[in-house]
């Protein structure tokens, strides 16, 4: 009996280190340190609006250094990339990566990468939230296929609220935490538009064809299977961010007036 329990957890080992190993290629394949990079410059930007309009701008080095850990690229990829392991299905993971080391899916993702980076420039994001607003039909479809609009919203909704969840926490200030979902509209009309700025820029130098390959791509099992694992370890590590941004600021608002 104990021969077979060390040979079933030799072999659960092994599966999970095969699982973790494929994961990380999908990480690494997908693009996403680099769309970790970018959220998290933009993270430091998000920093220091808290600190003016929080705590009065006189943050210092203390929450400056607590932006930067937070934020930091390395500590958000390896946490992310746990919880991906955690959640995504092994086959899933193999089935996707397959697909985006594929001509096309490695095309696409340049393409995410890029136009993820443009974002970060207020005047390329305000070209591209133009074009949006204009987009095609496939920019819409593929928008409503995948429910982005909704499911970003709701993530900065719950990031929002854990914001403030802990600033209440540790300041006792439960006067400045606003009722986020009161907000909820304007949070999702926001969203829109970025998002379908971004898929604008995406899909612009692809061809028709490219393009329906990889809406079809999201229409598959496996592709809604990624979508919902991908959306559940963003979430949990956004929110998880959020508390912590959250408790920090709380830490310093006493000592300043709002």
């Amino acid at each position: 009996m104990r021969l077979l329990s060390a040979c079933l957890a030799i072999g659960l080992s092994v599966q999970s280190a095969v699982a973790n190993t494929t994961v990380n290629q999908l990480v690494n394949v997908m693009g996403v340190p680099a769309l970790i990079q970018a959220f998290s410059e933009e993270g430091v930007g998000a920093g220091e609006t808290i600190n003016q309009n929080f705590l009065s701008g006189q943050g210092g080095d203390v929450w400056a250094e607590t932006v930067r850990r937070l934020y930091d690229p390395a500590r958000l990829e390896v946490e992310l990339t746990a919880s991906l392991a955690e959640v995504l299905d092994a086959d899933v993971a193999s089935q996707a990566l397959l697909f985006f080391e594929s001509e096309i899916g490695a095309k696409v993702i340049a393409l995410e990468v890029a136009a993820r980076q443009a974002m970060q420039n207020a005047d390329l994001e305000a070209t591209a939230r133009a074009a949006g607003a204009q987009a095609g039909e496939t920019v819409v479809d593929f928008l409503a296929l995948r429910n982005l609009i909704e499911r970003n919203t709701t993530a900065a909704i719950t990031a929002q609220t854990a914001f403030f969840a802990g600033l209440v926490e540790t300041s006792g200030r439960a006067d400045v935490a606003p009722d986020i979902q009161e907000q909820r509209s304007t949070i999702m009309a926001e969203t829109e538009s970025w998002l379908r700025g971004y898929y604008a820029l995406i899909q612009s130098p692809l061809s028709a064809d490219e393009v329906a390959i990889y809406t079809a791509f999201w229409d598959t099992d496996v592709g809604k299977a990624l979508d919902d694992a991908m959306f559940a370890a963003f979430g949990a590590s956004y929110a998880s961010l959020s508390y912590g941004l959250g408790q920090a600021a709380g830490r310093l608002l006493p000592q300043n007036e709002l």
